[in-house]
């Protein structure tokens, strides 16, 4: 009779520190999913001023631009067939040189290596051959 008195007593007190430490494991599984939202959070509020910062000074460069040869054709001494080419060879030539920055900034090995991951991939996969 003690000893299923003892039993129970025993089975009791587990079952009242298994529930803790479930309802803890719960809290901390909160609190850790809370901080991985806020961090979500900056990351997107960061990206968006990112995002609209690079959209301010593309405007601020266009807008230089456009007033540059604005004032470059009004000054030039030219008649308006010399103009016209001089401004389809500049437009071209804007074209290919943004073409060339944008392919060179979007190619998948540049973002493999300015975000870390050719880095973590070498590790994962030295580690992964020991």
């Amino acid at each position: 009779m003690f000893k299923n008195l003892l039993k129970g007593i025993l089975s009791a007190v587990a079952i009242k520190l298994l529930d803790n430490y479930r309802y803890l494991s719960v809290q901390l599984l909160k609190i850790e999913f809370a901080k991985s939202y806020l961090h979500g959070v900056r990351a997107a509020r960061s990206s968006a001023i990112g995002l609209m910062c690079m959209g301010l000074v593309i405007a601020l460069i266009t807008v230089g631009m456009v007033l540059f040869h604005v004032g470059l054709f009004i000054m030039l001494p030219w008649t308006v067939k010399e103009k016209a080419l001089l401004g389809i060879f500049l437009g071209l030539a804007y074209m290919i040189i943004g073409g060339l920055a944008l392919r060179a900034a979007m190619k998948e090995k540049t973002w493999m290596e300015k975000s870390g991951a050719t880095e973590m991939l070498a590790k994962v996969t030295n580690q992964s051959k020991s």
